[in-house]
């Protein structure tokens, strides 16, 4: 069984006040991303959505960027992008109407599910086809935030060329 004694409770008090400080001034806010997905300097994209407008603002969006360089051949590649979307049910809208009469009560009743849709972004290594990345953001009603948030949350992690 491990025991601290004040002195050196005290002490790990002080090394941690110390460290955590000092990681936080470092600039990573974030896990390291592979090295892979680091280095990477051109991109395969496959639509695998079912939504041409998300893909190709998601086209859009990472040309702009700039970071890669979206190549039409996978052996031209050094990472693969793939953009898929899921639906979940995960809200029921319902309502119901009752009538009685004496001693008979007649009811009617409807519901429908509303379908929350997420758009999803996977990135592989094109020579050991390892995930290097996996993100994913609701769409709402129009497809056309969901990519721009993909490729800014992958721009918000991705250390600046050169670092």
């Amino acid at each position: 069984m491990f025991t601290m004694k004040q002195p050196e409770l005290a002490i790990a008090f002080l090394t941690a006040a110390i460290v955590v400080p000092t990681a936080a001034l470092s600039g990573q806010e974030h896990a390291p991303l592979p090295a892979t997905l680091v280095s990477a300097r051109t991109i395969f994209l496959i639509n695998d959505s079912g939504d041409l407008k998300a893909y190709d603002t998601f086209y859009k969006e990472l040309t702009r960027w700039g970071r890669f360089k979206v190549v039409t051949s996978r052996d031209a590649a050094d990472v693969v992008a793939v953009l898929t979307s899921t639906a979940a049910y995960v809200l029921t809208i319902g309502t119901a109407t009752a009538v009685s009469s004496g001693t008979t009560t007649t009811a009617t009743g409807s519901a429908v599910s509303v379908p929350s849709t997420y758009l999803h972004l996977k990135i592989f290594d094109v020579r050991t086809s390892e995930q290097v990345w996996s993100d994913s953001t609701e769409k709402w009603i129009t497809s056309g935030h969901a990519p721009s948030k993909l490729v800014d949350n992958l721009k918000k992690r991705m250390p600046k060329i050169g670092q």
